[in-house]
């Protein structure tokens, strides 16, 4: 059970960079999705829409790398390990929660690579907090 459980792990891990990726591939596409806004709209979202994509992204891929060195370390019952997925769990656990509260507009959820970002984020979750409860109970 243990191993499955680090594997899991890891793929959360590979999952959280992949979703680093997805959010970066998505950023070029922010300024078209954003031009059909006024010009006064567009001038002031089109920035910090921009920054946020590009931060979002880059800081998916450490948490994804950290998740998947952890749960490694985690099958050789390194105590540190236990502590980063617990961390890590958390952070991925509220971003459903953020998603739910702050993005409540339905023409959010008809963009594809938005729709497979939100997907990938509940399948995270779901699959990483499983995951640590049992690594926790082992150890």
């Amino acid at each position: 059970m243990q191993t499955i459980t680090v594997r899991f792990l890891q793929c959360v891990g590979g999952l959280l960079i992949l979703l680093g990726v997805v959010h970066l591939a998505a950023t070029p596409h922010i300024p078209s999705l954003l031009g059909s806004s006024g010009s006064e709209v567009y001038q002031r979202a089109v920035g910090p829409t921009l920054l946020n994509h590009v931060l979002v992204g880059v800081l998916l891929l450490p948490l994804g790398y950290t998740t998947w060195a952890a749960a490694d370390a985690s099958g050789r019952r390194e105590p540190w390990a236990k502590r980063v997925l617990i961390v890590n769990a958390m952070v991925v656990a509220s971003l459903p929660v953020a998603i739910a509260v702050y993005m409540r507009r339905p023409e959010y959820y008809t963009s594809p690579l938005f729709l497979m970002g939100v997907g990938l984020v509940g399948l995270i979750s779901v699959l990483m907090i499983g995951a640590t409860v049992l690594i926790s109970r082992k150890q």
